[in-house]
Protein backbone atom coordinates (compact mmCIF):
# COMPACT_ATOMS: atom_id res chain seq x y z
CA UNK A 1 0.00 0.00 0.00
CA UNK A 2 1.38 3.63 -1.26
CA UNK A 3 1.75 6.51 1.14
CA UNK A 4 -1.26 8.40 -1.05
CA UNK A 5 -3.32 5.57 -0.86
CA UNK A 6 -3.20 6.08 3.00
CA UNK A 7 -3.39 9.36 3.33
CA UNK A 8 -5.94 10.30 0.45
CA UNK A 9 -7.06 7.12 -1.44
CA UNK A 10 -5.14 8.51 -4.10
CA UNK A 11 -5.55 6.50 -7.27
CA UNK A 12 -4.25 7.05 -10.75
CA UNK A 13 -4.45 5.26 -14.16
CA UNK A 14 -7.23 3.30 -15.35
CA UNK A 15 -6.36 0.40 -13.20
CA UNK A 16 -4.56 1.56 -9.96
CA UNK A 17 -4.60 -2.24 -8.30
CA UNK A 18 -2.89 -3.27 -11.47
CA UNK A 19 -0.03 -0.65 -11.23
CA UNK A 20 0.00 -1.74 -7.39
CA UNK A 21 0.47 -5.61 -8.31
CA UNK A 22 3.06 -4.64 -10.91
CA UNK A 23 5.06 -2.21 -8.40
CA UNK A 24 4.91 -4.94 -5.75
CA UNK A 25 5.99 -7.89 -8.65
CA UNK A 26 8.46 -4.88 -9.64
CA UNK A 27 9.95 -4.92 -5.75
CA UNK A 28 9.97 -8.49 -5.01
CA UNK A 29 11.75 -8.96 -8.30
CA UNK A 30 14.46 -6.44 -7.30
CA UNK A 31 15.17 -7.80 -3.91
CA UNK A 32 15.34 -11.26 -5.36
CA UNK A 33 18.02 -10.25 -8.15
CA UNK A 34 19.98 -8.11 -5.85
CA UNK A 35 20.09 -11.29 -3.21
CA UNK A 36 20.84 -13.44 -5.86
CA UNK A 37 23.57 -11.20 -7.33
CA UNK A 38 25.23 -11.03 -4.42
CA UNK A 39 25.28 -14.96 -3.15
CA UNK A 40 26.38 -15.24 -7.09
CA UNK A 41 29.24 -12.25 -6.87
CA UNK A 42 30.98 -14.56 -4.28
CA UNK A 43 31.82 -16.82 -6.81
CA UNK A 44 31.68 -15.29 -10.16
CA UNK A 45 34.48 -12.32 -11.40
CA UNK A 46 32.11 -9.04 -12.25
CA UNK A 47 32.59 -9.34 -16.47
CA UNK A 48 31.01 -12.87 -16.53
CA UNK A 49 28.52 -12.06 -14.53
CA UNK A 50 27.24 -9.14 -16.25
CA UNK A 51 27.80 -10.49 -19.57
CA UNK A 52 25.39 -13.83 -18.85
CA UNK A 53 22.96 -11.36 -16.77
CA UNK A 54 23.03 -8.27 -19.38
CA UNK A 55 22.54 -11.23 -22.27
CA UNK A 56 19.55 -12.98 -20.72
CA UNK A 57 18.10 -9.41 -20.03
CA UNK A 58 18.57 -8.49 -24.03
CA UNK A 59 16.86 -12.05 -24.88
CA UNK A 60 14.43 -11.88 -22.67
CA UNK A 61 13.36 -7.85 -23.44
CA UNK A 62 13.61 -8.73 -27.12
CA UNK A 63 11.36 -12.05 -26.99
CA UNK A 64 8.52 -9.91 -25.13
CA UNK A 65 8.66 -6.86 -27.66
CA UNK A 66 8.61 -9.52 -30.24
CA UNK A 67 5.41 -11.30 -28.42
CA UNK A 68 3.68 -8.00 -28.35
CA UNK A 69 4.23 -6.73 -31.80
CA UNK A 70 6.15 -4.16 -31.13
CA UNK A 71 8.52 -2.40 -34.04
CA UNK A 72 12.26 -2.60 -33.63
CA UNK A 73 12.72 -0.45 -36.28
CA UNK A 74 11.78 3.30 -38.18
CA UNK A 75 13.17 5.11 -35.62
CA UNK A 76 14.83 8.03 -36.23
CA UNK A 77 18.29 9.24 -36.06
CA UNK A 78 17.55 11.32 -32.68
CA UNK A 79 15.41 8.11 -30.55
CA UNK A 80 18.67 5.63 -31.52
CA UNK A 81 20.94 8.15 -30.19
CA UNK A 82 18.77 8.13 -27.02
CA UNK A 83 18.62 4.39 -26.90
CA UNK A 84 22.39 4.14 -27.35
CA UNK A 85 22.68 6.65 -23.97
CA UNK A 86 20.14 4.97 -22.22
CA UNK A 87 21.73 1.59 -22.87
CA UNK A 88 25.49 2.92 -22.12
CA UNK A 89 24.90 5.48 -19.37
CA UNK A 90 22.27 3.56 -16.90
CA UNK A 91 22.35 0.10 -18.53
CA UNK A 92 25.68 -0.87 -18.72
CA UNK A 93 27.67 1.70 -16.48
CA UNK A 94 24.60 2.19 -13.97
CA UNK A 95 23.48 -1.56 -13.63
CA UNK A 96 27.74 -2.88 -13.84
CA UNK A 97 28.02 -0.51 -10.63
CA UNK A 98 25.48 -2.21 -8.64
CA UNK A 99 26.82 -5.99 -9.92
CA UNK A 100 30.42 -4.45 -8.98
CA UNK A 101 29.30 -3.58 -5.52
CA UNK A 102 27.32 -7.15 -4.87
CA UNK A 103 30.79 -8.46 -4.44
CA UNK A 104 31.86 -6.10 -1.84
CA UNK A 105 28.69 -4.78 0.16
CA UNK A 106 25.63 -6.34 2.29
CA UNK A 107 22.60 -6.95 -0.28
CA UNK A 108 20.61 -4.40 2.11
CA UNK A 109 22.77 -1.78 1.43
CA UNK A 110 22.77 -2.21 -2.68
CA UNK A 111 18.96 -2.78 -2.26
CA UNK A 112 18.28 0.58 -0.16
CA UNK A 113 21.11 2.59 -2.58
CA UNK A 114 18.86 1.32 -5.94
CA UNK A 115 16.39 4.18 -4.13
CA UNK A 116 18.71 6.60 -5.51
CA UNK A 117 18.11 5.54 -8.70
CA UNK A 118 14.96 7.98 -9.46
CA UNK A 119 17.53 11.15 -7.63
CA UNK A 120 20.03 10.70 -10.78
CA UNK A 121 16.94 10.45 -13.27
CA UNK A 122 16.06 13.51 -12.10
CA UNK A 123 19.17 15.18 -12.16
CA UNK A 124 19.74 14.64 -15.28
CA UNK A 125 16.47 15.70 -16.14
CA UNK A 126 17.06 19.21 -14.67
CA UNK A 127 20.91 18.98 -16.45
CA UNK A 128 19.71 17.68 -19.59
CA UNK A 129 16.44 18.82 -19.96
CA UNK A 130 15.97 21.99 -17.99
CA UNK A 131 13.21 20.41 -15.87
CA UNK A 132 12.71 21.34 -12.36
CA UNK A 133 11.70 19.39 -9.59
CA UNK A 134 8.66 19.91 -7.49
CA UNK A 135 9.67 21.08 -3.78
CA UNK A 136 8.19 17.27 -2.45
CA UNK A 137 10.29 15.79 -4.87
CA UNK A 138 13.23 17.65 -3.59
CA UNK A 139 12.18 16.70 -0.53
CA UNK A 140 11.10 13.46 -1.02
CA UNK A 141 15.03 13.07 -2.28
CA UNK A 142 16.82 14.23 0.49
CA UNK A 143 14.13 12.11 2.94
CA UNK A 144 15.94 9.22 0.05
CA UNK A 145 19.51 10.12 0.46
CA UNK A 146 19.41 10.67 4.51
CA UNK A 147 17.71 6.74 4.56
CA UNK A 148 20.95 5.58 2.30
CA UNK A 149 23.30 7.32 4.10
CA UNK A 150 21.52 5.83 7.63
CA UNK A 151 21.34 2.35 5.95
CA UNK A 152 25.11 2.50 4.58
CA UNK A 153 26.56 4.22 7.69
CA UNK A 154 24.90 1.58 10.23
CA UNK A 155 26.51 -1.62 8.97
CA UNK A 156 29.43 -2.72 10.39
CA UNK A 157 32.39 -2.74 8.55
CA UNK A 158 33.65 -6.38 7.69
CA UNK A 159 37.35 -5.44 7.92
CA UNK A 160 37.55 -4.01 11.57
CA UNK A 161 36.16 -7.93 12.41
CA UNK A 162 39.89 -8.90 11.53
CA UNK A 163 42.54 -8.76 13.67
CA UNK A 164 46.35 -7.97 12.57
CA UNK A 165 46.90 -11.20 14.22
CA UNK A 166 44.25 -13.39 12.61
CA UNK A 167 45.23 -14.98 8.91
CA UNK A 168 42.68 -14.19 6.05
CA UNK A 169 39.45 -15.43 5.95
CA UNK A 170 41.01 -17.44 2.55
CA UNK A 171 44.23 -18.64 3.83
CA UNK A 172 44.76 -22.22 4.26
CA UNK A 173 47.55 -23.28 6.54
CA UNK A 174 47.94 -26.49 5.40
CA UNK A 175 49.09 -24.57 2.12
CA UNK A 176 51.43 -21.98 3.48
CA UNK A 177 54.40 -23.52 4.29
CA UNK A 178 56.28 -23.71 7.76
CA UNK A 179 55.41 -21.88 10.56
CA UNK A 180 58.26 -19.17 11.44
CA UNK A 181 59.53 -20.98 14.65
CA UNK A 182 59.65 -24.38 12.83
CA UNK A 183 62.29 -23.64 9.74
CA UNK A 184 65.34 -22.84 12.22
CA UNK A 185 64.38 -25.57 14.98
CA UNK A 186 68.18 -27.08 14.54
CA UNK A 187 69.77 -23.96 16.40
Amino acid sequence: MSVGELLGGVTVGSNPALGNLLALGGALAAAGYVIAGRSLRQRIALVPYVVVVYAVCTVGLLAIAVVQGDSLTGYARREWLIFAGLALGPGLAGHTVINWSLEYLESTVVSVSLLGEPLIATALAVIILGETPAASTVAGGIVVLGGIYLTAASRPDPAADESPESPPANSDSRTSGPAPDSQNSSK
